[in-house]
């Protein structure tokens, strides 16, 4: 949660004290401070109850100019609030790029028409509004608005009229922007621990120095330390709201293994009790199944968004991904071969057309892979699950075949194939190793990097068919299709082999055509878990540097 440091007319038009408010609010702990900018005669009449209190304290131009200097120099970031289009103009040709409208401008429909030409963002505050006042004002700004600000100017806020259920509503109404609270009371700990457990983006409260001086807003504004006070506890309690799913945290796995209770084969028969032996449920459900037992799990779904529903594109002899699974019928290990996809709607189609050509599909979790893969190793009994994305058309079965030998007769974990065309190599994992590897990772929905994952795991039995080829480029061809410059590559290898059935193009014949002239650029990302990444050169060298039980050669 993001925290604004309120000053509104708390300076009284004293710009050394608004400097010093403004290092108060950096040093307590805000990520914003926020500023009210306005020329008086742009903001109200003359005839407005409060017009001299504004020509009072306002600030001229050149004051904000040393104020934007003096924050910049101190590393202060500065959100203004513009009270009339005057002011805007001026704070947009200072180069403010986010800026707050008060809520008194929701219905300024000039106003608003003209600030939304410009090339920035808002934040815009509802207090006191109806939802036809929101829908009004976003109807003119539309995508120009970051942050729907709730709150209520009473200075201070009863807690009555707090209404912190509307931030549910505003999330629900207007999901597409980020929600922001404007707490107007003098609490350092309980409202704001309630937004925070109501996951508002930004929290966005008043300071001041001293309360007793008296100064504008003074009833809602913290003291230095009050304001440190807040934001340490925000943070401190900030790690309690954890993530949006339900797994095992690192901490619990070991109170896991100690609390569940273990399935024992006794001279009784079977008991299931506490014990410091024995296996947990999965681990004595999976040593039933067959360990011959392989199958195949197309990873797939419509989302794409870098070449459009790729993988349901024109392939040799049918759409992408169905070439494949017919590929991948010529294999002498693969027990079931299966399209593995979402339950979403947008994925149906992919059901639908798997259908049509009697071929296996399971609907399963959008996000988490591992879930699915696990649900069909689980329905299918089998002692091992191959995983394979749809966008790798070219994954060989001679290959997948020498990687099954392996998994059976070493009793290995994990098996890939190293040295091949990226996009090419399938990897297979024991079902029992794909439980334990489930049960450790902190966030299931972030395997699509589970290759990753294997690479920091050094308690698995790890195998791998290492393919040797006279070109030490060779993987850095690059035959998963993501672009469609990917897509016309695979086509063009294809165009090269005089064959009419792709479940007959081997694997060396597709090496022997390929194109060396545009490779895998070595020093380009790879997107990680937790924003990281690493360049390809790095995730190659550590493909061929894990810890393998077993490397067997490959030669074309």
């Amino acid at each position: 949660m993001l925290i604004i440091a309120e000053s509104a007319f708390n300076h009284n038009g004293d710009i050394n004290y608004l400097k010093n408010l403004a290092i108060v609010a950096k040093n307590a702990g805000a990520d914003y401070f926020t500023i009210q900018i306005y020329d008086t005669d742009e903001f109200c009449d003359i005839n407005y109850s409060k017009y001299q209190i504004c020509k009072e304290v306002e600030l001229q131009q050149e004051d904000w100019l040393e104020f934007f200097k003096f924050c910049d120099e101190k590393g202060i970031e500065l959100i203004p609030c513009v009270l009339d289009l005057k002011s805007f103009v001026f704070s947009y040709d200072c180069g403010f790029k986010l800026m707050k409208i008060h809520a008194t401008d929701i219905l300024n429909i000039p106003f608003l028409t003209e600030i939304a030409r410009h090339d920035c963002k808002f934040l815009l505050e509802t207090q006191c509004a109806t939802v036809r006042d929101i829908n009004i004002s976003l109807s003119i700004l539309k995508n120009k608005v970051e942050v729907l600000f709730h709150g209520f100017s009473d200075y201070p806020t009863k807690f009555i009229d707090q209404n912190l259920r509307s931030l549910d509503f505003i999330r629900k109404k207007w999901p597409e922007f980020k929600i922001g609270f404007a707490d107007h009371t003098l609490d350092t700990t309980g409202i704001p621990l309630m937004a925070l457990a109501k996951e508002v983006d930004y929290l966005e409260k008043h300071i001041t120095l001293d309360r007793e001086n008296g100064n504008y807003d003074w009833q809602v504004s913290l003291e230095p330390e009050e304001y440190t006070e807040m934001v340490n506890s925000i943070r401190e309690y900030e790690v309690t709201l954890g993530q949006e799913w339900k797994h095992p945290r690192p901490a619990e796995a070991v109170y896991r293994d100690i609390m569940y209770k273990k399935y024992l084969e006794k001279n009784s028969g079977l008991k299931v009790m506490r014990s410091d032996g024995g296996k947990d449920y999965y681990e004595y459900i999976m040593s039933s199944y067959d360990k011959n037992k392989i199958i195949a799990t197309i990873i797939a779904r419509l989302k794409s968004s870098r070449l459009t529903r790729k993988v349901m594109l024109p392939f040799k002899n049918d759409l992408l991904l169905f070439d494949l699974m017919k590929r991948l019928e010529t294999s002498k290990k693969l027990s079931k071969i299966i399209l593995t996809t979402s339950y979403l709607e947008e994925d149906k189609e992919l059901v639908d057309e798997a259908k049509k050509r009697n071929l296996p599909v399971y609907s399963g979790h959008p996000l988490s892979v591992i879930d699915r893969m696990l649900d069909m190793a689980e329905a299918e009994k089998a002692g091992a699950v191959v995983r394979i994305t749809g966008d790798n058309p070219f994954t060989d079965p001679e290959i997948l075949d020498i990687m099954a030998g392996l998994y059976l007769e070493y009793e290995l974990d994990y098996v890939r194939a190293n040295n091949l065309p990226f996009g090419v190599s399938a990897e297979i994992f024991s079902t029992s190793y794909l439980y334990r590897l489930y049960n450790k990772m902190e966030n299931p929905y972030q395997t699509e990097y589970l290759t990753w994952f294997i690479m920091l795991d050094d308690t698995a039995r790890k195998g791998c068919v290492n393919v040797k080829f006279y070109n030490p480029d060779l993987k850095r061809v690059n035959y998963s299709v993501d672009y469609q410059e990917d897509y016309d590559r695979c086509l063009e290898v294809m165009s090269k082999i005089p064959k009419d059935d792709f479940a007959n193009i081997t694997i060396k014949e597709i090496v022997e055509n390929s194109d060396f002239s545009s490779l895998v650029d070595l020093e380009k990302s790879i997107k990680l878990p937790e924003a990281k990444s690493i360049t390809f050169k790095e995730y190659f060298d550590r493909l061929d540097n894990m810890d393998y039980v077993i490397k067997v050669p490959y030669e074309f």
